[in-house]
């Protein structure tokens, strides 16, 4: 399993990478330079990359290797693959010799599969002039660094690549954070969240990434909490950095799928607060990253979901003027993820999670409650989420739609907790609470949408549109009153809820 930093650098930067002190200083050994060309191998449906696999041959001078990976496990930041190779003659790939190798039996048989390795053929190729050197740490650790420089070519597109890759060869990986935010400070990088391999098929098809929703979180009855808060901290790291490809070509899904992702690791932080308290500058880019998402999303809410919903006149007008003011903000949202401020808040969380910096100097305290096992520990968070929830409700005024929307917040935390923890609470049990909880949220929510969309139309009222757009408010007003309707019984039955 190889663990690996990929960071974009760009073109005109390489040369200023190559001879960076902390680079260039720590060789273990004299620097080594290829030029490579890879050519990456699938059936003409690409079962390969449906299953979760990448082949290559890659020829480096006069050798020829072939290699097949596994998709990223884990955060997409720190790239843990599986990943197996061997000689080849010739750039004619030989997957059944790799199969021998893997010991997943579901890929061994997908390598295997004359289905498959019977139609494959040549589907993209990058040419890359590579620099690899071994840098020491303190401690005995050891990295190596590859700087690269080419291009990704399919169907007649192609893309540049600028990448420096961290590989851990012995040691901490976070070390491998603690390295790059040192170079960040002087070179601008930025977490490359996609493989080669990744990008290459995203040329090869033409599509936009598809929005990654959150994956279960998998935790066993013996994991201590310590362990566990890495587990769900780097499930929700996944999601959001999943979707940032998407966001990047303005994807709406997928700038909804990132928010989901920010907004459970706020809740799985608030809910272990007391235990593995963030440093001040994390919780303030969090909160920073939060605010720029937050208002391109609203405006998508009104054009996609809000708008088309009202009756009486035709919207199509108000729904173009908001989807234009939508574009923009993810127009605006590319500088904001290219930002040295972005990359820096990545490394550093992860840094922060795989790190487990929570810790004192001394070490966990043997009666720490991070210590202690998750199954017992969780509790008392569950019923913390529980009772934070039925506070609120009792003390709502179900016409304040701030306070309302203070009740929603509550309800995806107490449901955030419960799915964290899912695995050691009796399943049919988790199942019905997150129902609940989750219908509360949806009606809440579109209180919400509509509070927000009263804020937002006099915006379209000033550009031209001062009549659809102030019958769209006055709808929208009416509309919340009728969707009020109930609502006490709904939120009765929410703070009767008890999981734990």
């Amino acid at each position: 399993m190889e663990t690996e930093l990929k960071l974009k650098i760009a073109a005109s930067d390489v040369a200023r990478m190559r001879e960076h002190p902390l680079l260039a200083n720590l060789p273990e050994a004299a620097r080594r330079e290829h030029e490579l060309t890879d050519t990456y191998y699938d059936t003409p449906a690409l079962d390969l990359w449906r299953a979760g696999l990448s082949l290559r041959v890659r020829r480096d001078g006069d050798a020829w290797i072939q290699t097949v990976k596994t998709a990223s496990a884990g955060s997409p930041t720190l790239h843990e693959r599986g990943e197996w190779e061997s000689s080849l003659d010739n750039a004619q790939p030989d997957p059944a010799e790799l199969a021998r190798q893997v010991k997943p039996q579901r890929l061994r048989e997908v390598l295997s599969s004359p289905a498959i390795t019977g139609q494959l053929q040549p589907v993209f190729t990058s040419t890359t002039h590579r620099t690899t050197w071994d840098i020491g740490l303190p401690g005995g650790q050891l990295v190596e660094c590859a700087l690269d420089s080419g291009s990704i070519d399919a169907n007649e597109r192609s893309v540049d690549v600028g990448e420096l890759e961290l590989e851990l060869k012995r040691g901490n990986p976070t070390r491998l954070f603690e390295l790059a935010l040192a170079l960040h400070q002087d070179i601008p990088l930025e977490v490359a969240n996609d493989s080669k391999a990744a990008r290459g098929y995203a040329l090869l098809q033409g599509a936009a990434p598809a929005p990654v929703k959150a994956a279960k979180v998998r935790l066993t009855r013996k994991m201590r909490m310590e362990d566990a808060l890495l587990c769900m901290g780097l499930n929700c790291m996944a999601q959001i950095e999943s979707n940032v490809p998407g966001v990047l070509v303005q994807s709406v899904e997928s700038l909804h799928q990132m928010r989901v992702g920010l907004r459970r690791l706020r809740a799985l932080l608030d809910m272990v607060g007391d235990l593995a308290p963030l440093p001040p500058e994390l919780k303030e880019g969090l909160d920073w990253l939060s605010g720029e998402l937050g208002a391109t999303r609203d405006w998508d809410v009104l054009a996609e979901t809000t708008l088309p919903a009202i009756h009486g006149i035709h919207t199509e007008a108000l729904q173009a003027a908001a989807k234009e003011r939508a574009r923009a903000l993810h127009k605006a949202m590319l500088p904001t993820l290219h930002s040295p401020r972005y990359t820096q808040l990545m490394l550093q969380m992860n840094g922060w999670l795989r790190g487990r910096q929570w810790r004192p100097a001394t070490g966990l305290p043997k009666h720490d409650p991070l210590a202690e096992r998750a199954l017992d520990g969780l509790v008392p968070l569950v019923r913390k989420a529980q009772k934070r929830l039925r506070k609120r409700i009792e003390a709502l005024d179900e016409h304040d739609a701030p306070a309302r929307h203070r009740v929603r917040i509550a309800a995806k935390k107490a449901r955030y907790a419960a799915e964290f923890f899912g695995d050691l609470l009796p399943a049919k049990e988790v199942k019905a609470y997150a129902k609940s909880l989750s219908a509360l949220q949806d009606r809440l929510g579109h209180l919400n949408d509509l509070a927000v969309a009263d804020k937002l139309l006099p915006v379209l009222e000033n550009s031209g549109h001062a009549h659809d757009a102030a019958f769209a408010r006055g709808y929208v007003n009416g509309a919340a009153d009728t969707a009020s309707h109930g609502l006490r019984d709904a939120l009765g039955a929410a703070a009767r809820l008890k999981l734990a």
